[in-house]
């Protein structure tokens, strides 16, 4: 496993990190006509973390929005704390049913003392806002309280997740946060075009979501809907047979050569999805030309 240094943190993280939203929640909701949706038993999905452990993931993100996430880990890796990098989130937990959210500064401190409670520690290596916003950045309340929170000691880093340029541009200009988490795969250059050149120069961690796109590039490429994303995902699909490999090790190994990149928060619930991209980042970046191609796609 290739370990990468996470921005200015110096915290030396697994390039594949380990989502841990599918063994919380229930999930892919969306795909849940086609699949079974529902979270494994706590027994199968601590055998999963274990095996990403033994294979040399130690950066494990997780939060509040994925359910019974947060309690399986600190189940699985009581008495080991040491050995994993624990990410957590605050703003939104599940109740069950739908996602709520809170970014009050009185929210946000019960967040992070629940989630201490439920991983079973004394510390949060890092501790991100979750689905964050520009507008919540510059309330400023929640940053309020994970900074008291570094400060007393139950908190490393801080970070954000966002799904927009501008909460991400804001979150590195204020220099307050250590790392973003934002979306980046090989169909969505988004980010890279927009964020990282900054990110880069003031030493911010990028931890990247949705690097296979929301399965839309592994064999759940059926769920396409647009005949654009069809058609790009049929060309990367034969870039990926040409260079005798599958889909989904295409996609990862784009992710990871750029880098700028820190882990690539890939989430799973099941044994053998793991094992694949565990051989998959283990082949290290993809050829030059083949990386150009693909940003060719993109223009």
């Amino acid at each position: 496993m290739e370990y990468r240094t996470l921005g200015r943190t110096g915290l030396a993280v697994s390039v594949l990190g380990f989502g841990a939203l599918e063994i919380g929640r229930n999930w892919p909701y969306w795909r849940q006509d086609k699949e079974d949706f529902s979270r494994p038993t706590e027994s199968d999905a601590i055998k999963v973390l274990y095996t990403a452990l033994d294979n040399g993931i130690n950066f494990f993100d997780t939060a509040p929005a994925y359910f019974q996430s947060e309690e399986i880990l600190g189940k699985a890796f009581k008495g080991m704390r040491k050995e994993v990098l624990l990410a957590t989130k605050c703003g939104e937990w599940f109740d069950g049913t739908n996602s709520v959210y809170d970014y009050s500064y009185s929210e946000t401190k019960k967040f992070i003392d629940n989630s201490l409670r439920l991983l079973q520690t004394d510390y949060i290596d890092l501790l991100q806002i979750h689905s964050a916003e520009a507008e919540i950045l510059r309330k400023g309340e929640t940053l309020r309280a994970m900074k008291e929170a570094q400060q007393s000691g139950k908190v490393r880093y801080l970070g954000l997740s966002t799904d927009f340029v501008d909460a991400a541009t804001l979150g590195i200009e204020s220099g307050e946060y250590d790392s973003i988490q934002v979306s980046y795969n090989a169909i969505n250059l988004l980010f890279a075009r927009e964020v990282f050149p900054r990110a880069k120069e003031k030493q911010i961690g990028v931890i990247i979501k949705d690097g296979m796109a929301r399965g839309k590039l592994s064999p759940k490429f059926a769920d396409v809907a647009t005949p654009e994303e069809r058609k790009q995902i049929e060309i990367l699909k034969s870039l990926a047979d040409k260079h005798a490999m599958s889909l989904s090790e295409l996609a990862l190994r784009f992710v990871i050569s750029n880098p700028i990149v820190s882990s690539v928060i890939i989430g799973t619930k099941k044994q053998e999805h793991l094992n694949s991209n565990i051989v998959s980042v283990k082949q290290r970046e993809l050829p030059s030309e083949l990386v150009h191609a693909i940003g060719e796609l993109n223009t």
